[in-house]
């Protein structure tokens, strides 16, 4: 019953969204996505030249991915995943660090970059994880902050090269219209 009143509120709220699927359920409208399955909702809009994805979305370990719509999903050389994780506290920098010395245990010649990646209201901890060559994943934690449980964990994947000029733009568009619901 909780679901369905949410569900029936997020689309008075937002009535020109499109309701995608993740684990659960889709119906389109407009120009924002909602994404929502066990215990959560969130909207996200499609930047223009971009398609979102949820019905594929699992394959990459994640809720909801995009791509630019010019690549057929068998050949995507650009994908962005956008994934609610639950958080165990407000300290997201350090869920980045424990990531980020992950990679370096697997990636001995990992190099970690300054990112510029914003949300209007919620925090946001960008990097830039790259083996020059190999791949650049441009991670972003967004926090919501307290007293939400969840954050969001979002990366957009380049691999062999870096992203062109606009797929940052793409990127900072999508994480800045995250909105948990």
């Amino acid at each position: 019953m909780k679901r369905i009143l949410l569900i029936l509120l997020t689309v008075l709220l937002l009535p020109s969204s499109i309701l995608a699927e993740n684990t659960s359920h889709t119906e389109k409208k407009r120009n924002a996505l909602i994404v929502y399955g066990q215990g959560f909702a969130f909207s996200v809009k499609e930047p223009s030249g971009w398609v979102g994805d949820a019905e594929n979305a699992e394959k990459y370990s994640a809720n909801i991915i995009f791509h630019p719509a010019s690549q057929k999903h068998e050949t995507m050389q650009t994908i962005v995943r956008i994934s609610i994780i639950e958080k165990v506290d407000e300290d997201t920098q350090d869920d980045l660090s424990q990531d980020m010395k992950g990679y370096q245990a697997q990636y001995p010649h990992i190099k970690f970059k300054k990112l510029s990646v914003t949300h209007p209201t919620y925090r946001v901890f960008p990097k830039l994880f790259t083996v020059p060559g190999q791949f650049y994943e441009y991670v972003a934690y967004v926090n919501p902050g307290p007293p939400r449980k969840p954050i969001f964990s979002t990366s957009m994947n380049k691999q062999k090269v870096e992203a062109t000029p606009s797929e940052p733009d793409a990127y900072q568009k999508i994480v800045a219209s995250l909105q948990l619901l």
